[in-house]
């Protein structure tokens, strides 16, 4: 019974562990990306930065204070260091550009 109980802990540790590296790579895969793609429209940043929110809310939906807090001042640092003058991503449209 007590082994039980301690790997159904581990398994759910080890899940929550899996879904923040996982959260981890989209954040830095994300940035990465939009410093160095210099192809990338500024509206096409922002979108990714649309799409990396949705990506880790699937992952983790109870993440989105968190989104709020850590995530997205770090993509607006991202954007307002690329495209200095521009809107943050607070302000702009849900609409995805392909």
């Amino acid at each position: 019974m007590q082994t039980k109980i301690a790997d159904e802990r581990d398994s759910v540790f080890f899940d929550d562990r899996r879904r923040i590296r996982r959260i981890r790579m989209i954040v830095d895969l994300t940035s990465n990306l939009i410093r160095r793609d210099p192809s990338l429209s500024h509206r096409q940043a922002r979108s990714l930065v649309t799409c990396a929110r949705k990506a880790i809310l699937e992952l983790y939906p109870t993440f989105d204070v968190r989104f709020e807090t850590l995530i997205k001042p770090h993509f607006d640092q991202v954007l307002c260091r690329r495209w200095p003058g521009e809107e943050l991503a607070s302000g702009c449209d849900d609409r995805l550009v392909n």
